[in-house]
């Protein structure tokens, strides 16, 4: 039986901002690092997208900010085991181009260094999308570890929510440790860090998966995109409060 663990314990609290190239410059003053987009199925990087990476990671270098990646998965456009690999390659390419990201550990006792986006659904069997994100894990987990940017409808039409799909999903097979969930939360506004300890003041509100709520507690990571001011940022930019162990 797994531990579970309480969300409303002290935690440090960050707020990041994820970006792609098409944000343009970012001016990552207001914010404590940022998760940059330098993969899509396979070859995205071009050197515009490279050059436009690079130069966020010198203002985050520059700034003492931490940095992470994340890959738009296409299990929508190719699906199995020897496209999961071919993607998480593609994931590592990228990163030899830029710089190793940072692993950072969640107050749920989660970690991850990049990210996976799942968003578009497949026509695929769900055995051979969930063999596509297995080879995946597989793939990148054995240098940085991989956390999930999805939602529960996502999961259960293209995978299942079955215990023990979840739990393949969500443990990893290198070190039995728990693999990240970040969540979206649209058309809210937050302006502000949830006051002292107590995150149970922003509860989940998104169709999270079962078994991770149950055996986790709340989403380490959760996104708020909205129309807010942050100066050198247009308006409706994401933005995400990032729940750190201790």
């Amino acid at each position: 039986m797994t531990e579970r663990v309480c969300m409303s314990r002290p935690s440090r609290v960050e707020q990041w901002i994820d970006a792609y190239w098409r944000t343009g410059a970012l001016n990552l003053e207001p914010f404590d690092g940022c998760i940059l987009k330098v993969a899509e199925g396979v070859g995205y990087l071009t050197e515009e997208r490279k050059l436009w990476a690079s130069t966020a990671l010198k203002e985050a270098v520059n700034g003492g900010k931490r940095w992470q990646f994340y890959a738009f998965g296409r299990p929508d456009l190719r699906w199995g085991v020897e496209d999961g690999i071919s993607e998480g390659e593609a994931m590592l390419e990228a990163i030899d181009e830029l710089l190793e990201p940072h692993v950072v550990s969640y107050a749920d006792g989660s970690h991850c260094a990049v990210w996976l986006d799942l968003e578009k659904d497949s026509d695929a069997p769900k055995a051979d999308v969930l063999g596509f994100l297995m080879a995946y894990f597989e793939t990148v987990d054995r240098r940085y570890p991989v956390g999930l940017y999805t939602s529960g409808d996502w999961l259960e039409d293209n995978v299942g929510l079955a215990d023990e799909t979840m739990a393949s999903v969500f443990t990893r097979e290198t070190d039995g440790t728990w693999r990240p969930l970040w969540t979206a939360r649209y058309g809210l506004q937050v302006t502000s860090y949830p006051p002292g300890p107590d995150l149970v003041k922003y509860p989940v509100s998104v169709k999270a998966p079962n078994w991770y709520l149950l055996n986790r507690g709340a989403p380490p990571v959760q996104q708020w995109t909205s129309k807010r001011e942050t100066p050198g940022i247009e308006a409706g930019h994401d933005s995400n409060l990032v729940y750190l162990a201790g």
